[in-house]
């Protein structure tokens, strides 16, 4: 609401002064959405690098690789679930080496987020404790299988969107749910949105302890 237009004594000053504070509120409640929903992305992105670099890692470390009887049993697996997305037993075996090499690039990116994502709320240096403190609690399940999946896929489109990156039409495709059967996307549903959300909103109640926790509240802009 603009105050300048409307007519002065239109309003009694009491009620004036409620749809100015009304007004204000919801404001500051769509800003608040605004930015939760990019640090949402944001976090979601980060982890994801976080989450594949130390799992990475761990192989790596432990020199376990896959045997070729393995990784046919694997690949044949797939085969079958997606005949859409051939696969072969070589597609799953790599040397200690590759494992290296792989959490290497995932760490670059992972520390490539820190420095891009910094402002609004994304502090570097409590994101890297809010990252280690989600990979080790045994909680989150859900947000865990799929941070590396589809919701990073989401959580880019939607953070371009919200950066006006990309146009409304692209931001609808990319917004869509593969069916791994036949390799059609559809539009989310009602119900996966709710879920994508319900698993998400935990995630950045965590970060947020942690951001109190180490006394970088006055860090965020709200």
């Amino acid at each position: 609401m603009d105050n300048n237009n409307v007519p002065k004594g239109y309003f009694s000053e009491k009620t004036m002064l409620r749809l100015i504070l009304k007004n204000a509120i919801g404001s500051n409640r769509l800003v608040v959405r605004s930015v939760e929903a990019m640090l949402a992305c944001k976090l979601t992105l980060t982890y994801g690098s976080y989450q594949q670099m130390h799992d990475l890692q761990y192989i790596a470390t432990t020199g376990k690789t896959e045997s070729y009887e393995s990784a046919e049993m694997f690949s044949n697996m797939l085969n079958i679930l997606v005949p859409t997305h051939h696969t072969s037993p070589t597609d799953f075996m790599h040397s200690q080496e590759d494992y290296i090499n792989d959490s290497i690039d995932k760490y670059e990116k992972y520390k490539k987020y820190l420095d891009l994502f910094e402002g609004m709320g994304f502090v570097p240096r409590v994101v890297d404790k809010f990252c280690k403190t989600l990979y080790d609690t045994d909680d989150y399940y859900g947000f865990k299988a799929s941070s590396n999946m589809h919701y990073i896929v989401y959580s880019e489109a939607l953070l371009l969107y919200q950066m006006e990156q990309i146009d409304y039409q692209i931001f609808m495709q990319q917004f869509q749910r593969i069916n791994l059967f036949d390799g059609h996307r559809k539009p989310l549903t009602g119900t996966m949105l709710k879920q994508i959300l319900n698993t998400i909103h935990p995630i950045v109640d965590l970060y947020k302890k942690v951001l109190a926790e180490s006394g970088a509240l006055s860090d965020f802009p709200l």
